[in-house]
C-alpha cells in the first residue's frame, strides 16, 4: 500500500509539473510573439523612413532637372536672339545632316 501511495504522489508531482511546463511554454510562446510583433513594427518604420528619404530625394534631383532644362532653354533661346543669322544655319546644317542620315539611297 505504501507503494501506491508513493506512486500516486509521483504522478500528482508529475501532473503539476507538467501543467508548469504549459504554462511556462504558453508565456515563452507569447512572449516571443510580442518580439516579433515589435521588430516587425520597427522594421516597417525604418523602410517607410527610408522610402520618404527617398521620396524626397526623387523630388530634389527633378526639380534640378527641370531648372537645369529651363536654364539651358533659355540659354539657347538668348542664343538665337543675339546670332539669329548662325542659328539658321547652324539649324539647316542639323536639318541636312539629319536629312542624309534618315534619307533614301
Amino acid at each position: 500500500m505504501a507503494q501506491s501511495q508513493k506512486s500516486s504522489a509521483t504522478d500528482d508531482d508529475l501532473g503539476r509539473q507538467i501543467e508548469a511546463l504549459k504554462s511556462d511554454v504558453s508565456d515563452i510562446s507569447k512572449t516571443l510573439a510580442q518580439m516579433g510583433a515589435e521588430r516587425r513594427d520597427e522594421t516597417v518604420d525604418g523602410v517607410r523612413r527610408a522610402a520618404s528619404g527617398l521620396r524626397a530625394r526623387g523630388a530634389d534631383a527633378a526639380d534640378q532637372i527641370s531648372t537645369g532644362g529651363m536654364a539651358l532653354g533659355e540659354e539657347a533661346a538668348d542664343a538665337v536672339r543675339r546670332n539669329p543669322g548662325s542659328a539658321m544655319a547652324l539649324a539647316v546644317g542639323a536639318g541636312f545632316i539629319v536629312g542624309l542620315m534618315t534619307g533614301r539611297r
